[in-house]
């Protein structure tokens, strides 16, 4: 079959190009076609339109610093990296005229509370033109709630676009209650396509040892009390600190691998410390003691996935727990076990609705 796989292929952040690698590799590996379709924009949300105000605030905010000629430095050599390795993922390519099925999915794809460059748009929610079937994915609303759906009048238009799919995935609970508050039925939960598939034959090696990762996106740890117990659990455990996907000054070394290198990267490191879904999902699946930094965008994606896999204790409530929750051990029998049954679940649902 023809399948099409509408997702965030092409934001510059590394848990997106794995996502988006993983579910595409797993769809092929059941005998079919795969390519990506570009999001077609739709209406922006006034409190989430890109404004100039919006656009200075964010370049004062990330790069007026001591360190602004770096941080732009290492902006523009993320910017000219990632163009490379969307094409290795392949998503310029568009030869098929029409798909027997379009995925969409996976990651925060259903998010309309996002300053993004395509607003809501229906398509994502199942309005897919030359399809024959869509179904979605481990989708995510993120933080989206149903209070917003309802206050931006979209309530009946989503509704009307999600009963254009076959059959519904989320991978979170907020999700499943908007589809429930809008469908009134039950969406299957789904685990993300980074811990459904497997990266052996794709991950390249490195030799870097005896550090703590920082997986983190752009300037979002700034605190100085985190930072400052960053630093002391490092020094006192004779660490280094590396960062990818985020510039900080603080870090030892700020890295831009391949996303290959990345995923081994969080393999090889000691600690890691994120405040990402994907960062918590890699440190996860590499059974890495880690400790997570939630905060309001992503806290109910993360929360769930945390709750599910018997992990909340590695949530960092504020800065002065960061030692204790990094020094707990983790047992990952049981989590493994936990992993497993949901692979096996999320593979079976792919299987009956493609």
């Amino acid at each position: 079959m023809k399948v099409g796989i509408l997702s965030m292929q092409k934001v510059r952040n590394y848990g997106s190009f794995l996502q988006a690698f993983a579910l595409k590799k797993t769809v092929e590996s059941f005998g079919n076609e795969v390519e990506f379709i570009d999001i077609i924009p739709g209406t922006r949300i006034t409190e989430y339109k890109i404004t100039l105000k919006r656009c200075f605030d964010w370049i004062v905010k990330h790069y007026f610093s001591l360190h602004a000629i770096s941080r732009w430095r290492y902006a523009v050599v993320s910017k000219r990296l990632f163009e490379l390795f969307f094409e290795e993922l392949g998503v310029h390519k568009h030869t098929f005229d029409s798909y027997d099925v379009v995925v969409i999915g996976s990651d925060e794809v259903f998010n309309i509370a996002q300053t993004t460059s395509w607003g809501y748009s229906s398509q994502l929610f199942g309005n897919v033109l030359n399809a024959k079937k869509v179904i979605s994915y481990a989708g995510s609303f993120g933080q989206t709630s149903f209070e917003l759906i309802q206050s931006n009048r979209l309530t009946e238009d989503m509704t009307n676009a999600l009963r254009n799919m076959a059959a519904i995935s989320v991978r979170d609970e907020n999700s499943r209650e908007i589809v429930w508050n809008l469908l009134h039925t039950n969406p299957s939960i789904n685990i993300d396509p980074v811990l459904l598939f497997d990266f052996s034959r794709d991950i390249r090696k490195i030799q870097e040892k005896n550090y703590i990762l920082v997986y983190s996106y752009p300037n979002r740890i700034k605190d100085k009390n985190t930072i400052k117990s960053i630093k002391i659990f490092a020094q006192r455990n004779n660490k280094k600190i590396f960062s990818i996907g985020s510039f900080y000054e603080w870090a030892d070394a700020v890295l831009l691998p391949h996303p290959f290198e990345c995923l081994s990267y969080f393999r090889s490191a000691d600690y890691v410390i994120t405040d990402t879904y994907h960062g918590a999902v890699v440190s996860i699946k590499y059974n890495k003691q880690f400790a997570v930094l939630v905060n309001d965008s992503n806290k109910n994606k993360l929360e769930h996935l945390l709750k599910l896999l018997k992990v909340e204790r590695q949530i960092v409530e504020n800065y002065s727990n960061i030692d204790s929750v990094l020094s707990q051990k983790i047992d990952y029998a049981d989590i493994n076990v936990i992993i497993k049954n949901e692979i096996q679940m999320s593979l079976k649902y792919l299987r009956r609705n493609l």
